[in-house]
């Protein structure tokens, strides 16, 4: 996002990339403090990060959770036609899971998630 115009209240209205005014902001600290997301580990600096509705149907244990990550880090590293430099989607098990790397976390959900 960047800075422009005022907000009409001393302040600075943000706009995103598009150049249109952001109506609201969620950061994924603010997601990860709800309870929305659930931050289950690194891969390297990278966060890994669950959607609390993928999180509590079966992957609160450590030793699924971390065989899925696994899955998923190996799907990442296979370059498809459709990966941005901004983004790379991978479905793990098809209308139930997926992972996403936007260059700031990896991020494991289900597709009503997105």
């Amino acid at each position: 996002m960047v800075q422009s115009g005022a907000d009409g209240k001393g302040g600075r209205m943000q706009k995103s990339i598009f150049d249109m005014p952001v109506i609201s902001a969620y950061s994924q600290e603010q997601a990860i403090e709800d309870g929305v997301l659930v931050k289950v580990g690194y891969y390297g600096k990278c966060p890994i990060i669950f959607t609390s509705n993928l999180f509590y149907d079966g992957f609160e244990d450590k030793e699924v959770r971390t065989a899925l990550v696994n899955k998923g880090l190996k799907m990442l590293r296979q370059a498809v036609p459709e990966d941005t430099k901004y983004m790379r989607l991978r479905v793990i098990e098809k209308d139930k899971i997926w992972i996403i790397f936007d260059g700031s976390a990896l991020t494991f959900l289900k597709p009503e998630d997105y």
